[in-house]
């Protein structure tokens, strides 16, 4: 498997007539950590050949595709590449195609047992202000051929039209009329789909607890970073779960799609008032609270401290947008519940936002200081968490809905199974997280565990 960013730069003509003669040129590149310099020194077959197949697909649409090793030739012999500043190697490059929107593609090329596939995320900005201004993805058919240019053709063509309307209605827009053109924005954002062997015959619950409180997030909608696009899925998993197979009523669950810093003071409260809807909805001594997150996390680059990203924050300012789990677990800590559970599939280390850093090391103090709490983390330290294409969820989230849907985490075989039951089923050197995150994305992923209380219940089922 791979992954690829390609960044499409597009130029716009200022009327309609115009844009129907002579078309917008369209630059389309390859995204790289360093910069872009280097990634066109590096460019895999793979990489060129889904460039190839993307700029093909946007002249059939009657836009014209300039040519990538035509513009990084210029720039690189008026001295573009000269820095070590990616930002500016990028607005050398808006500068030289003289474009107002841009599209980043993410690209992944996967293998399964019955036949291969490629994944596309396509997000189209504005150039001015890096906003996103629409969103779409795709799967391509999954066939026998690992052709990559026939594999991203045929999911290209699935959001193609989707992508480029909102781009497309704007020579006719006047400025103060911008506003009015929304419709297509809203229907690019990916949204919440259930595909995967987990979402399906979730096992019962032995009982019902009624007092149990729970929150479910998922952040997928980015507006300022890339999306993590099965966030959603996860979530809207998870909250089953807790209905069918915790028994928890699904009047008491917050389910929450993309957060904003709002939602999350909201819920949890913030440093100044502690209290929030969580708090409120709990019964004193009889309320199971169950909290998940699905989402990115990211360090506070000047404070060090761990943070939520909402989906509305720039992580380069995270200490400003960000809502930060010192106050998360602070405010947990005054929540009088029967229980606490902390189930979390994001990382906190930085190394999925941040192009120009390496992985920083962020050890909040966590679920430690709460009574009868207990936290589950899909990683540890600097390390990142990866995604199961093939299964449409976080790596992390799948294995630990599968630890309870095949009762397989139940080691004693007594229907009861505790958080560290779960733990040592996705903890698998190899068999779950860990073997597949080295598999599948060449990466360490191991979760973590944390608790006074790990070998309490968790989760009753029948028999």
């Amino acid at each position: 498997m791979y992954r690829l960013l390609i960044i499409v730069y597009i130029l716009f003509l200022t009327n309609i007539a115009a844009f129907a003669q002579n078309g917008t040129q369209i630059i389309v590149l390859p995204y790289h950590e360093a910069d872009l310099c280097e990634a066109f020194d590096e460019m895999t077959t793979k990489a060129r050949e889904a460039i190839d197949e993307i700029s093909a697909g946007l002249k059939a649409q009657g836009y014209r595709s300039a040519s990538f090793t035509a513009i990084m030739r210029n720039l690189k012999g008026k001295g573009g590449c000269d820095t070590q500043n990616p930002v500016k190697i990028l607005n050398n490059v808006l500068a030289e195609a003289k474009c107002k929107y841009y599209l980043t593609i993410e690209t992944s090329f996967e293998q399964v047992s019955e036949g291969h596939y490629v994944n596309l995320n396509v997000s189209a900005h504005s150039a001015e202000s890096r906003d996103v201004v629409s969103y779409a993805s795709a799967q391509s058919d999954k066939a026998e051929t690992t052709d990559v240019r026939a594999l991203t053709r045929n999911a290209w063509q699935k959001i193609a039209a989707q992508i480029t309307e909102y781009i497309s209605l704007q020579p006719t827009v006047k400025k103060d009329e911008v506003i009015t053109i929304q419709k297509p924005i809203d229907n690019g954002k990916i949204i919440a789909k259930l595909n995967s062997d987990v979402d399906i015959n979730i096992p019962q619950a032995k009982a019902q607890n009624p007092d149990a409180i729970a929150v479910v997030i998922g952040n997928t909608n980015y507006t300022k970073t890339k999306a993590v696009k099965y966030a959603l899925n996860d979530a809207l998993a998870v909250k089953k779960y807790l209905i069918e197979a915790f028994g928890f009523k699904e009047a008491n669950i917050f389910h929450i799609e993309d957060a904003s810093k709002s939602d999350f003071e909201l819920m949890f409260g913030n440093k100044e008032q502690q209290k929030g809807k969580l708090f409120n909805a709990v019964k004193r001594g009889k309320s199971d609270v169950f909290v998940f997150y699905s989402g990115h996390g990211a360090p506070g680059l000047k404070d060090k401290n761990a943070y939520f990203v909402p989906v509305e924050c720039d992580p380069q300012y995270i200490e400003i947008g960000g809502y930060v789990t010192e106050t998360f677990y602070r405010n947990l800590s005054i929540i009088p519940a029967k229980s606490i559970t902390v189930v979390l599939d994001a990382c906190f280390s930085g190394a999925e936002l941040f192009q120009n850093i390496s992985p920083i090391v962020i050890k909040p103090k966590g679920i430690m200081g709460i009574k009868n709490g207990n936290l589950l983390a899909s990683s540890r330290d600097a390390e990142v968490s990866g995604w199961y294409n093939e299964k449409e969820h976080g790596l992390f989230t799948y294995f630990f809905l599968k630890a309870i849907q095949d009762k397989t985490a139940d080691t004693d075989k007594n229907n009861k199974i505790t958080l560290n039951e779960i733990y040592r089923f996705v903890s698998d050197e190899t068999e779950a997280v860990p073997y597949l995150a080295r598999k599948l994305h060449g990466i360490d992923q191991n979760p973590v565990i944390q608790g006074n209380s790990i070998n309490g219940t968790l989760v009753e089922l029948n028999r």
